[in-house]
């Protein structure tokens, strides 16, 4: 399988990957940019290194697909669309917007150790890309 690049960064919304229809990408398929440098993950109990942690530097999503290429832009966050109530009552779509959040589940704070945080490394031309 082809290994999935930026090509060119647009601005920070806007990049081009090395893959297109041929690769089989359709539109708004996602992707998530890898940071290369990764963390060691180790089993608790033998201390093995069980993988590479490697971090996120955002996710893109296919906006325009070309065969060979692809033009992906960032996802909008903190907004959820919504057709308001006031519809049935009068009969015309009253789109509202609201702003959502990720649900944070019951977990042992000691054991919070991070390391799924945004990279601080910058996207470049060449960084890998996956799809998710």
């Amino acid at each position: 399988m082809k290994k999935i690049k930026i090509t060119r960064i647009i601005d920070e919304t806007t990049f081009i990957i090395n893959a297109g229809s041929e690769n089989g990408i359709e539109e708004k398929d996602q992707f998530e940019i890898l940071d290369a440098e990764g963390e060691e993950i180790k089993d608790p109990d033998s201390d093995e290194v069980i993988g590479i942690l490697n971090s996120s530097k955002g996710i893109i999503i296919a906006n325009t697909v070309y065969p060979k290429m692809t033009i992906a832009k960032t996802r909008i966050i903190g907004e959820k669309l919504r057709i308001s109530n006031d519809f049935f009552k009068i009969g015309n779509p009253v789109i509202k917007e609201s702003s959502g959040h990720p649900e944070e589940l019951l977990v042992e704070e000691s054991q919070i150790s991070g390391g799924l945080e945004r990279s601080t490394n910058p996207i470049q031309i060449g960084d890998e890309v996956t799809k998710l």
